[in-house]
Formats: C-alpha cells, structure tokens, sequence
C-alpha cells in the first residue's frame, strides 16, 4: 500500500511546507517511513483501521482489473471489520484492553468465530439480530473456496453489498458507541508509536480516503465513494508536477 506524504521536518525549519512529494509505501502494520531529499527521516502513522486499509486495496485492486484479489479483499475488510465492531462494543462496556485480547486470541483464526462473537455483541448492544447476508457468504466462498474468477461488474455488485454492510453498522456504532470508536482508534495508534525508534520524529494521518471514520460522513453507497476516490486520486496525482516546482522554490528561499 502506499500513502502520499510530505516531510514534516522540512516544514520546521522552513517555517511552510517544503511541497516536495513523497510517496511512501506501508504493509500489515501501518506505519509509513520516509526519507526527504534533504535526508531528514520520519515515520507517518496513519489511523486508519485495518478494514479501511483493506477496503482501500480491494478498490485498487478493482480499478486496475484485478477481480479475484479485489473480490478477497473486499471479503476481509468485511471480517475485520467485525473484529473493530467487537473491540468498539467491548470498549463501551469497559471491558480491560488485555482481558480482550487474551479472549480475542482464541477466536483470531476462525472468521466464523469472530461472526458468532459479533452477532451476539450486536444484540445485546442494539438489541436486534444482525442477519447475515447470505448472497456475500456465498460468493465469498464461492471466489476463497472454489478460485472462482469473478468478472468487474460482480465484484462491483459484491463490494456494494459489503459496503452496505460496513456502512449500517457504523452508522450504528456511531450514535451508540462514539466515544469507543475514538478510544479504539486513539489505542491503535498508541500501539503502532510504540513500534517505531524513539528518537524517530512522527506524524500522523487519517489515512485511507475511500471509507474513512475520520470523516465526518462517510458515503452511503460503494459507488459514490469509489466515484469520490478515483477523484481525489487524480487530483492527487495530478498535483504532483506542481508540487515539484514549488519544492524547488522553497529551495531556494531557505
């Protein structure tokens, strides 16, 4: 995976943004270690959840026509983004950060765990049965089990019915549990600066853009936020020849 960045050492001394463009690369643990042309060296921490990295992916996946690794992943933001569910809910019941994970680590393997740990953490917290939705579980299985090779308008079909999932639940979890989503965020972070060397300077970022907690709102449906990712994508990379040429005028200023 890989993040845009800017040196933040950079912005220090200048006193503004130096603009010189980095792009950075990051894996299972999302931390991001750059280095400027300057030299200066630091550590981007991004806080996004691992479901919304993974929803990233399986996108980009998508739009690069990779159907089969795009449909997987999709399939795993879901799973994790139980396991972010089960953490927010036990947060708000205050249950102890080690006491969870000792409890978590017995189900961490088996995703149909995890389902059955969510659906009753999802009633007693909301009071109604979440149902599963069969037609994700099928095609799910059919893609890990079988390799089936799905074509881009059924993995489109496949990541809306996720989304959907993904999408009613937080809306849920941000009206009930608010407070925890920020804890367990705040947490996750806690628990990634502690991986980095001491006398290592770090920034953080929100991260991912497609499916966001950072954000205010997120967009209802996979096809508007796809429509908004691939936009701001293009900016993005866009902005990049502009940014160089301000780079070299900041250069110049110092």
């Amino acid at each position: 995976m890989k993040i845009f960045a800017t040196c933040m050492e950079c912005f220090k001394e200048l006193g503004h943004p130096s603009f010189e463009p980095i792009i950075a690369d990051y894996y299972d643990e999302p931390v991001a270690y750059i280095e400027c042309s300057k030299g200066h060296k630091s550590a981007f921490m991004l806080q996004s959840q691992k479901f919304e990295i993974l929803l990233e992916s399986a996108a980009n996946a998508l739009l690069e026509g990779y159907t089969l690794e795009a449909a997987s992943t999709f399939s795993a933001a879901y799973e994790r983004f139980f396991e972010f569910s089960i953490r927010v809910i036990c947060s708000k019941n205050n249950l102890e950060a080690k006491e969870l994970a000792s409890t978590f680590s017995q189900v961490s393997r088996q995703s149909e765990r995890q389902l059955g740990a969510f659906l009753f953490l999802h009633l007693l917290e909301f009071g109604d049965t979440y149902l599963v939705n069969d037609k994700i579980v099928s095609f799910r299985n059919k893609v890990i089990h079988k390799g089936y090779i799905p074509t881009p308008d059924e993995v489109e079909d496949f990541a809306e019915k996720i989304y959907q999932e993904i999408y009613s639940i937080t809306q849920k979890l941000k009206i009930n549990c608010s407070q925890d989503i920020q804890k367990v965020i705040m947490s996750s972070l806690s628990e990634r600066s502690k991986k980095i060397p001491n006398d290592m300077p770090r920034a953080t970022s929100t991260g991912a853009m497609l499916f966001s907690l950072s954000h205010a709102e997120q967009k209802p449906t996979f096809s508007e936020a796809m429509s908004f990712y691939k936009e701001a994508q293009e900016k993005l990379l866009g902005s990049v020849p502009y940014m160089k040429v301000l780079s070299k005028a900041a250069g110049l200023l110092r």
